[in-house]
């Protein structure tokens, strides 16, 4: 793996891929040399669109009606509306996380350092012209 960027060599075959995704991700950041590095995996994670939180919410909503289609409606079967709820109020609590984390890759990217600027000594900004260390011809009173 090479900071941020993920390949499909860096996930293991294995039963769970999705699990393996997730330790990719923290394998990257804590592979990270640099805050920016870091910020771009948690921008993964907290992206409003596209981002990790905001598809996990809409697979609990998405699960959440599939067990309410489940429902049989005939008064002995509560498990599939209380199910749906629990999963309903899952992705809420999701969604809340992304919108209170959204904030945390610029957070990180701002623990880097400034990157270094050059004050010159002049204030005028004409510069000195080069000092040698050649011997100066002595002048003529």
């Amino acid at each position: 793996m090479h900071g941020s960027s993920l390949d499909r060599a860096d996930l293991p075959d294995a039963h769970l891929p999705y699990g393996n995704l997730l330790n990719a991700l923290s394998s990257a950041v804590i592979a990270s040399t640099d805050a920016r590095e870091a910020a771009a995996v948690l921008h993964q994670l907290v992206d409003g669109t596209d981002g990790l939180l905001t598809r996990l919410a809409e697979l609990l909503d998405a699960t959440a009606d599939r067990a309410r289609a489940y429902d049989r409606d005939d008064g002995d079967d509560d498990d599939a509306f209380y199910l749906a709820k629990d999963l309903a109020d899952a992705a809420v609590q999701v969604r809340r996380l992304g919108e209170d984390l959204h904030v945390v890759p610029e957070r990180m990217a701002g623990l880097s350092p400034p990157p270094p600027t050059h004050h010159h000594a002049r204030a005028a900004g004409t510069p000195r012209p080069p000092v040698s260390s050649a011997p100066q011809p002595r002048r003529a009173l």
